[in-house]
């Protein structure tokens, strides 16, 4: 059976604009965006926040913990979102000796925060963690461009929340409601001294 003409680009998008990725591409870029920051330093966080996740991520899949590297099932999301933090926590506790800046860790911080918050939606229900990271990190990314870049950003989050709806994966109101909880952690950074 072969793809609608929507279905196939929406998994590219899904897939290209994973949260995986943008926060991959968030913390390798820290060094530019926080000049302070190392480009080891930024590797360790990469490495901690998303790379050893993700890897335990897809061995979980491939051992049938989780039904697939997306974790549809949010029943299957407490445990690899606690993972994922329990990483990010031991990743800044190096980072600590390495004497990383503020600035990184406010990034980490900021996706601490997202992990929590995306944990505790989806004890109860499914909100769309693609949306979620897709608001925050094109914000964070796009933003000091000034008002294009926010634009930006926003039309990234939809394109992205566009591809979970139209590939079944969410309802409009899930992506609407990681929408909501990535510019929320944003704004929480902001208020951060």
């Amino acid at each position: 059976m072969s793809d609608s003409p929507t279905l196939r680009p929406a998994r590219y998008v899904t897939e290209i604009l994973s949260p995986a990725i943008l926060v991959s591409v968030l913390l390798l870029l820290q060094p530019l965006l926080t000049p302070e920051t190392t480009w080891p330093q930024a590797v360790v966080a990469f490495f901690f926040v998303t790379g050893l996740p993700f890897a335990v991520l897809l061995w979980m899949k491939q051992r049938g913990k989780v039904a697939d590297h997306h974790v549809g099932d949010r029943r299957q999301r407490a445990p690899v979102l606690v993972m994922a933090g329990i990483s990010l926590l031991i990743g800044a506790g190096l980072l600590v000796s390495m004497d990383a800046p503020a600035g990184l860790f406010g990034a980490m911080g900021a996706v601490f925060l997202g992990l929590l918050v995306c944990l505790l939606a989806n004890l109860v229900w499914k909100l769309s963690v693609h949306s979620a990271v897709a608001a925050y990190v094109g914000l964070e990314l796009l933003t000091p461009v000034g008002q294009v870049g926010a634009a930006l950003a926003l039309a990234l989050a939809a394109t992205v929340g566009w591809s979970r709806i139209e590939l079944k994966d969410h309802t409009s109101t899930q992506v609407l409601a990681g929408l909501v909880v990535g510019c929320a952690v944003y704004a929480s950074g902001l208020a951060l001294p």
